[in-house]
């Protein structure tokens, strides 16, 4: 199968992939994993959104991680199956990995869902076709926001549709999607137990598993219309927490993956390189356009480089907000980004700092809410 490339005429136009519009070629048993830990407050309403599914749906297997309230009650209340870790897993790859090492998942593909993530009622049926590809290891969906109302909800709403709808969509279609999202992802059972499943190796279990099957020559997708809705950071503490463990992950599985991605993955390493010198440069010019403004006693400069930041970013999230029916959410979203893009930028250099310069690494999972 052809991989499509950045000059297809279908991503100009904002068309998905033809592969995804495509019907699967046969029917597909699917088992859901929702791993777990202190999840009461949304388990319910994540389990019902996984049985209003389009699609059927062989088992439904929440893996209480040792959850000290009532998560495992509620599931099992509910009629799943509810398996319970003798110790708490510290990080969600050993949880899944739990499961997968005890060969609990028997079906073609197996769905991974955060317990605090809800999904669209075809969120499962759309990533189907992307596995008549052979060499299609999993796909992911369209992440949105399950709350827009406080700042941090609104900035991540903006990061989240610009990101996605122009940068994720550009490593789609030329194969180098650099992450499948763990909050909700499709994988091809068989070739996941094969290839080792999900490493605790660092604390993003989903860019580390996507690299490893990226550099073994398979692919990832991502559904732009298989929507998911998880609950994200209300307050600024959780946000710079769960913005901390992304960046340090990310720095993480760079350095444990690079040279690999040198040698065998020139596309995905470009992207990975790319987005790393795009968050270095735009703080190095971000904090000279400012020693500038202030030491010249002109912000013209600076005015004008925000200014051209904040027009791109409006002109795409708009669309985008249109494309969703949610062009109002963008309108009032916008000025958070500017504050969520912020301490984006500070938590990214002190990730950095931790990760790469003091080896201050980090070794504890960080829930988003």
């Amino acid at each position: 199968m052809k991989t499509n490339h950045l000059l297809s005429w279908r991503w100009w136009l904002g068309m998905p992939d033809s592969i995804v519009t495509e019907k699967p070629i046969k029917e597909y048993t699917i088992t859901v994993l929702v791993p777990a830990y202190n999840e009461e407050e949304s388990i319910k309403e994540t389990i019902l959104s996984i049985r209003a599914q389009s699609v059927p749906i062989e088992e439904i297997i929440v893996i209480d991680d040792h959850s000290r309230d009532r998560t495992g009650e509620i599931a099992r209340s509910m009629g799943v199956t509810v398996v319970r870790t003798d110790v708490n897993q510290q990080t969600k790859a050993k949880a899944q990995q739990y499961v997968l090492d005890r060969g609990l998942v028997k079906t073609d593909l197996f769905v991974t869902i955060d317990a605090d993530t809800l999904l669209d009622s075809r969120a499962i049926e759309k990533t189907l076709p992307c596995f008549n590809d052979p060499m299609a290891a999993c796909a992911c969906g369209y992440v949105i926001p399950a709350k827009i109302d406080s700042v941090w909800e609104r900035g991540r709403f903006i990061e989240y549709i610009f990101s996605i709808s122009l940068f994720k969509m550009a490593q789609n279609h030329i194969g180098s999607v650099v992450v499948s999202s763990g909050c909700f992802s499709v994988y091809r059972t068989g070739l996941i137990l094969q290839t080792g499943g999900f490493n605790s190796r660092t604390m993003a279990e989903d860019m580390d598993l996507t690299w490893e099957l990226s550099i073994k020559g398979y692919r990832a997708y991502c559904v732009r219309d298989a929507y998911c809705y998880p609950f994200d950071p209300p307050t600024g503490k959780i946000f710079i927490a769960q913005v901390d463990r992304w960046y340090r992950s990310f720095f993480q599985n760079l350095s444990f993956h690079w040279m690999e991605l040198l040698k065998k993955d020139r596309k995905l390493a470009a992207f990975t390189l790319g987005y790393l010198i795009d968050g270095s440069l735009f703080i190095l010019g971000t904090m000279w356009l400012l020693l500038y403004s202030l030491t010249h006693l002109v912000f013209t400069s600076l005015a004008y480089a925000v200014l051209l930041d904040a027009s791109i970013v409006s002109f795409f999230t708009i669309i985008e907000g249109i494309r969703l029916k949610r062009l109002g959410q963008v309108l009032l979203s916008l000025p958070a980004y500017q504050i969520t893009r912020s301490v984006n930028i500070y938590v990214f250099w002190r990730s950095m700092w931790r990760e790469w310069v003091i080896k201050e690494r980090l070794q504890v999972w960080v829930k988003g809410h």
